[in-house]
């Protein structure tokens, strides 16, 4: 059931909405949502990189502020390396330093800009976590091992991976298909 209120789990997108939210918002936030949306790191872990942390010619992201503690490398995409080599980020400290405090932009001002952003493209039940939510599903849903999944999304349990991945009717149904 997508996000309501505040209830039940942000909403699984497309690569086309998911495209639409990046273009749609303002800079620096479209990079960080890029970051999440390809690397399906939470939005507090992208937000939190430093310049160091981005390795544009290795093509590697090194996540240090995670949920566990633990370091994670997630290699990346070419169409985010492309991104984030034409973005004009800083050449040292947080990738996304703020303006008004000490440190890097806040997940609230990211969740505003993206509210903003799904309402004028009228996606519902959208958060920060729908680009997560989406990759972990996208990736399951092109047969990508679940053991796979989970050292990318850096989740420590596949029970815990299970509720971010979503079933299509068409994914049921193939299965049955496939008995006989």
């Amino acid at each position: 059931m997508p996000k309501v209120n505040g209830k039940g789990q942000a909403a699984i997108l497309t690569n086309d909405q998911i495209d639409a939210v990046i273009h749609l918002c303002k800079k620096p936030y479209c990079f960080a949502v890029a970051i999440a949306a390809f690397t399906g790191c939470r939005m507090g872990e992208a937000l939190q990189l430093r310049v160091e942390n981005l390795n544009l010619n290795e093509q590697v992201i090194t996540l240090t502020h995670t949920k566990t503690g633990r370091t994670r490398e997630i290699e990346m995409h070419p169409e985010l390396v492309v991104i984030l080599s034409n973005a004009e980020l800083p050449s040292k400290g947080y990738l996304f330093p703020s303006s008004r405090q000490a440190g890097y932009l806040s997940r609230q001002g990211l969740a505003k800009e993206l509210k903003e952003v799904c309402e004028a493209l009228e996606l519902r039940g959208v958060g920060t976590h729908s680009f997560r939510r989406s990759l972990a599903t996208s990736l399951h849903g092109k047969g990508i091992p679940i053991k796979t999944i989970a050292s990318i999304t850096g989740h420590e349990s596949l029970n815990e991976l299970s509720r971010y991945l979503e079933v299509t009717p068409q994914q049921r149904r193939a299965a049955i298909l496939t008995l006989r």
